[in-house]
């Protein structure tokens, strides 16, 4: 197991079984459904999400879809969405955001119908994507660059010209 293994298995460690089952198995279906697309691991801790982009670069941004798992529910988003709402006759789609949707898996058996696949089918071919059946994607953890990043900007002291900002704009 890799060191992102490992990490992500501790992640997913920190939701109820059934949870952490539905996450791991969707999760081994996205894989074989996206290969060569690498997988962006964030964790999201004032949500308690944790999510997995699966992307054709190193950038969670530029994913085609994603999993969210949270402690009651794991969520299927894509990120191009609001495109996708245009081919969804099902209305499966949920969201209100500018572009993002998502919908609701509750099992396994949810990711297998027919009109999941066409949503996925569909968002690969907004992204212009062609799939290599053979392709490994590799598992980015970001998690652990985001909780850095913060503690470093949060331990920073602000700047010159924005502690002048700052003050400019109490006044």
């Amino acid at each position: 197991m890799t060191n992102a293994e490992t990490q992500l298995a501790g992640y997913f460690a920190k939701y109820e079984p059934a949870m952490a089952k539905l996450g791991k198995a969707l999760r081994a279906k996205l894989r074989a459904r996206l290969p060569g697309l690498s997988e962006i691991v964030y964790v999201y801790e004032s949500q308690n999400a944790l999510v997995i982009s699966y992307s054709p670069t190193e950038r969670g941004y530029e994913a085609v879809c994603s999993i969210s798992v949270y402690p009651r529910l794991v969520k299927l988003g894509f990120g191009k969405g609001a495109e996708l709402s245009e081919s969804d006759p099902n209305r499966l789609l949920q969201g209100q955001g500018r572009t993002a949707r998502y919908v609701e898996l509750n099992s396994v058996a949810d990711f297998d119908r027919a009109e999941i696949e066409a949503l996925i089918a569909d968002a690969v071919k907004l992204a212009k994507l062609s799939l290599d059946p053979n392709a490994k994607g590799a598992v980015i953890v970001k998690a652990e660059e985001q909780r850095a990043r913060r503690a470093t900007k949060a331990a920073r002291p602000a700047s010159p010209r924005r502690a002048q900002a700052r003050q400019g704009k109490k006044t």
